[in-house]
């Protein structure tokens, strides 16, 4: 075997065996180098497992999983409760962690024979005869002027009827009913829509419907989003028919919104038993600023522990990491940060200064590397 430089020896290398950097005698003792042999390299990891964790909650957003542990890793999306320890104000919603979010309700079928005029105010571009559109929420089945009305000539596409709930006022709409004179008519293809602004709307019925000879036209659809507005939209009248039925009254199955809203809150997660003692714990964080703009450290601090609470000590800086997550969804390196040495391994969020509309900051993820 022929040899570049100096013949191999047992002795380590010294500088004089290193010019401009290289190597000119190869100084390897049973083919291995010693951890001693690279005191002076050490390499700073913690942006790779930053990535590592980041790469692992991708997977696990991808995947809809629960939170699951890796050999030196734990990673949660929040999909469901597993590994979520005691929350304190603050709640898991749609896969974050929250302390303002909206709760709905039970749905239940509004009685057509009580009078909700004081619930709805009507408006429309179509004319009527008969009675006037207050009529259609009066709480009256009489086919007559006094509690009825009836279409005027013959309906157009983007004709519409829309029924306001007032300013701060919101309701999951699941389905309509339409009671009318059950002679024969037809009122051409119509779909039902919701609104938060009354100018941009969204499609409740997939489909437009048929309105004729019924005396209750029902339609029902899933919803979890609250409207103000609820409008019933033409989408044509191929037949061009100009049917006149009485129409006395529109009622709705609606679930109430109810605001839960906290200034502060504490997520801490459960016991996470490692295979040994650890002291440096780093990791990777998902938020979404859903109003407002968190200062991390302020409005949002996360902490880590070894021993299992014991002792906290919060993460040693936020990061940002570019490109975001996703939509609205940002990713930060939660720097190495020093422990008191212990085998449960556990990250804690606290928010601050929470104020529902102006300051919501939601955590979506987290990736604990130790």
């Amino acid at each position: 075997m022929a040899y570049i430089g100096k013949t191999p020896t047992s002795a380590p290398l010294t500088s004089s065996d290193i010019t401009d950097g290289i190597i000119t005698s190869a100084k390897i003792v049973d083919g291995t180098i010693s951890s001693a042999d690279l005191a002076s390299d050490a390499v700073d990891l913690q942006p790779l497992k930053s990535d590592l964790s980041a790469l692992a909650l991708r997977e696990a957003t991808n995947e809809t999983s629960a939170a699951f542990n890796l050999p030196n890793q734990f990673i949660d999306t929040f999909s469901d409760d597993t590994n979520l320890g005691t929350q304190t104000t603050c709640d898991r919603v749609s896969g974050a962690i929250v302390t303002i979010y909206d709760s709905i309700g039970s749905s239940a079928w509004e009685d057509q024979t009580s009078d909700r005029t004081g619930t709805y105010t009507v408006t429309s571009d179509i004319s009527v005869t008969g009675g006037t559109l207050s009529n259609w929420v009066d709480g009256s089945l009489a086919f007559d002027s006094d509690g009825s009305w009836y279409f005027s000539g013959t309906r157009a596409a983007d004709e519409y009827i829309t029924l306001d709930l007032g300013s701060g006022n919101l309701k999951v709409f699941t389905g309509a009913r339409i009671y009318c004179h059950s002679a024969a008519g037809y009122h051409g293809h119509w779909k039902w829509q919701g609104s938060t602004d009354n100018s941009s709307y969204t499609d409740l019925t997939d489909t437009a419907f048929a309105w004729q000879d019924s005396s209750v036209v029902e339609e029902t659809w899933s919803s979890t989003t609250g409207y103000r507005y609820i409008r019933l939209l033409c989408t044509g009248n191929p037949s061009g028919a100009t049917a006149s039925n009485w129409l006395p009254e529109v009622s709705f199955n609606t679930a109430t919104i109810s605001t839960t809203s906290s200034a502060t809150g504490t997520l801490i997660q459960s016991a996470n038993t490692v295979g040994s003692a650890k002291t440096k714990v780093g990791g990777t964080m998902l938020y979404k600023d859903n109003a407002g703009t968190a200062t991390l450290g302020t409005d949002l601090i996360i902490y880590f522990t070894c021993d299992g609470g014991s002792n906290w000590t919060e993460a040693d800086s936020y990061n940002a990491i570019t490109p975001v997550y996703s939509t609205g969804v940002k990713q930060v390196r939660l720097g190495e940060t020093t422990c008191t040495s212990g085998t449960d391994v556990r990250y804690k969020a606290v928010w601050a200064n929470q104020a529902s509309g102006s300051k919501e900051t939601q955590l979506h993820g987290i990736g604990v590397n130790y």
